[in-house]
């Protein structure tokens, strides 16, 4: 069972959307059009998925949908996509969990939604990855950078010079990371 808001102009068609997904088990918490949007709202009724129709020909509808994948952390549903590629590859891209731009029924919903948390589980899981990464690089530079200024302040090789890093960084207690970012501070200051 999830919380799910639904975000559509047309009210009507989100009260039969509201009453298939109730079928199915799921609990809509709200329904709004795309001029009632309000993140502070969003964030208090705390939702699961966020249900957006995308056939919405009064605003640019993609724009908030991709701001609401970035912005939220959660899965966002689009339904009455445009099928154009170059459409659904930006909303791949910024993270929507399910695109679909046909019709749906009852019975569809509760596939689409259980494919749209896997999904999105997959895709926060491989954004972490990256960013993890892209942390270590960033480290490893760091740690590079203050080899280099104590190879060069102290005249010693590299190896000893990592050797004095990590024997620090055991000593303090700290991280690898750390000491480098503090050799870096204080050999920019000693230089300066």
């Amino acid at each position: 069972m999830r919380r799910i808001v639904l975000i559509d102009n047309n009210v009507e068609r989100a009260e039969i959307l509201r009453d298939a997904l109730a079928s199915e088990g799921q609990i809509v918490v709200d329904i709004f059009g795309w001029s009632a949007l309000s993140w502070q709202r969003l964030e208090n009724l705390q939702p699961d998925v966020i249900i957006a129709e995308a056939g919405s020909p009064e605003r640019d509808v993609l724009e908030h949908i991709v701001f609401l994948s970035e912005t939220l952390e959660l899965p966002v549903v689009v339904l009455g996509a445009p099928e154009d590629e170059d459409t659904m590859r930006r909303a791949i891209r910024a993270g929507v969990a399910a695109y679909v731009a046909h019709g749906i029924s009852a019975q569809d919903i509760a596939p689409i939604l259980k494919v749209a948390a896997l999904r999105y589980a997959e895709y926060r899981q491989l954004r972490k990855e990256l960013k993890d990464t892209q942390n270590a690089l960033a480290e490893r530079k760091q740690i590079e950078k203050a080899k280099g200024i104590l190879m060069r302040d102290l005249q010693i090789d590299e190896a000893e010079a990592y050797r004095r890093m990590r024997r620090l960084a055991m000593d303090k207690g700290k991280k690898l990371g750390e000491i480098a970012e503090m050799v870096i501070t204080v050999g920019e200051a000693g230089s300066s």
